[in-house]
């Protein structure tokens, strides 16, 4: 194999590692974006005092999103706003 085929094998290769670099980023960035219109509408449930809606929200989505730190503060503020409204 020549010089140049060895470049092109090395520039097909730094080429598939891109394409699959920027689809895992691609993901995430659609992981956060879910997670973000979540929290938006849980947002807007907590300020009409729909708590208990807000709570079921939040519990589906960690049911498809079960590691997601912000989803779990969510859950314990609305959790801890209930008890306290309970009480």
């Amino acid at each position: 194999m020549e010089l140049g085929g060895v470049g092109l094998v090395m520039l097909v290769v730094v080429f598939i590692y891109y394409l699959r670099m920027v689809g895992r980023r691609m993901a995430s960035r659609q992981r956060k974006d879910q997670i973000s219109l979540i929290l938006e509408k849980v947002g807007i449930l907590e300020s009409v005092a729909q708590d208990r809606k807000a709570l079921l929200i939040v519990e589906q989505a960690q049911q498809s999103h079960p590691n997601q730190p912000r989803l779990a503060q969510a859950q314990a503020r609305i959790q801890a706003r209930l008890n306290s409204a309970e009480s």
